[in-house]
């Protein structure tokens, strides 16, 4: 059901926008839940073919949207050596995923237009992982404990689970594990990084583990440019600067 969704998300996005403004991007709503943005495009289809990225719209705070993938794009590991990143204070700055992230991926999916438009920092950059008290925020839309499970699951896109991804049964609804940015600390988990599991729940697995997904996040700087697409659902999304 989620691929079909996906699908239907792909072919939709490719329909003819309608123009909105910046005014009209809203974070989550408790009542209207979340909004949709399409920005820039990555590998997607299992054969690798590109389609826009669509974005869950977090929140919208001081000018910039918190924008974070609907789908897992891909998967690996946080960092390939568990004991050096033991050693580097498990800092995310300092990570294979981070250089990745703000490198590879970067360049590949975003236009030099679109990454002058992502606000950037050292310690997070431009493009990263969620950390796991985002994943527990209830502005966010992800409540605390059982009741949050359902909207912290993620379902990878086709190419992702042709890359690798790993894919719970039945019981996690067919949901694919994805990363955080925050290290686990305690001494019984040095090496661990935050994930989470198979009902939604957040967890911690070896950071050299590779079949975990890998959803990215970044904080887009709104400006007069356009949003279009239609109402921002998920079937009929916004798209950005288009």
């Amino acid at each position: 059901m989620k691929i079909l969704l996906w699908a239907l998300c792909a072919l939709l996005c490719t329909l003819s926008p309608v123009a909105a403004t910046a005014e009209e991007i809203r974070g989550y709503d408790a009542k209207e839940g979340y909004q949709y943005v399409v920005l820039g495009e990555y590998p997607q289809d299992a054969d690798g073919a590109v389609r826009p990225i669509l974005w869950r719209v977090l929140s919208v705070e001081d000018g910039e949207a918190f924008l974070f993938s609907e789908y897992i794009l891909i998967n690996g590991c946080v960092h390939p050596d568990d004991k050096e990143y033991v050693a580097f204070g498990q800092v995310w700055n300092k990570t294979f995923r981070f250089a990745w992230l703000n490198g590879e991926f970067a360049n590949e999916a975003f236009t030099e237009a679109e990454r002058a438009r992502l606000a950037d920092d050292e310690d997070l950059g431009a493009v990263f992982l969620v950390s796991s008290e985002d994943l527990s925020n209830e502005t966010f839309g992800f409540k605390k404990g059982a009741g949050g499970n359902k909207a912290r699951q993620g379902y990878g896109t086709p190419y992702a689970l042709a890359s690798g991804l790993f894919k719970y049964g039945p019981k996690g609804n067919h949901s694919s594990p994805y990363w955080t940015r925050t290290a686990s600390v305690n001494k019984e988990t040095s090496g661990a990084t935050r994930c989470t599991k198979q009902e939604g729940t957040v967890g911690y697995i070896r950071c050299v583990v590779e079949d975990e997904g890998v959803r990215p996040a970044i904080r887009l700087i709104l400006g007069d440019e356009p949003f279009a697409g239609g109402e921002g659902t998920l079937g009929h999304p916004f798209y950005y600067g288009q």
